[in-house]
């Protein structure tokens, strides 16, 4: 299944030598989301992206609007979903914080919870190389 592979940073391999490998190119989360808003064009087909800075973005955010902004991210990756699937693009969303599963998934960071549920909805929990890797298609439906 191609689509979002969400984990945490201290599971890749420039921090452990049995890590998981990064995706070759490494984008900041907003800068990816203005790649998928300008269209399909600019991304070469087969990329492997390492998408970093979903914990401060949302951190950054006041509390009451992290909500609106997770369903705003939401948004721009569910209608970039066919272009990805059809490029077959990978995509990695590394958190620096702690991903914690439970009724919804969220990231705690910097003492705060973090709602990436309203991103991803509700992940798969799998292990790559013994470490928990959470995927959803592209649509962002399990």
């Amino acid at each position: 299944m191609k689509g979002y592979e969400i984990l945490e940073q201290k599971y890749l391999n420039l921090y452990r030598e049995d890590g998981i490998a990064p995706y070759e190119i490494k984008i900041g989360l907003l800068d990816f989301l203005r790649e998928l808003n300008t269209g399909p064009e600019g991304i070469t087909r087969y990329s492997s992206f390492m998408v970093i800075g979903i914990d401060d973005v949302l951190y950054l955010t006041k509390r009451g609007e992290r909500r609106a902004i997770a369903l705003d991210i939401h948004k721009v990756l569910q209608s970039a979903a066919n272009d990805l699937e059809r490029k077959k693009i990978q995509v990695q969303i590394i958190c620096k914080g702690k991903l914690v599963p439970g009724a919804a998934l969220w990231v705690e960071y910097r003492g705060e919870k973090l709602p990436i549920d309203f991103i991803f909805g509700t992940p798969i929990k799998k292990e790559v190389r013994g470490f928990p890797v959470y995927t959803i298609s592209f649509n962002l439906s399990s």
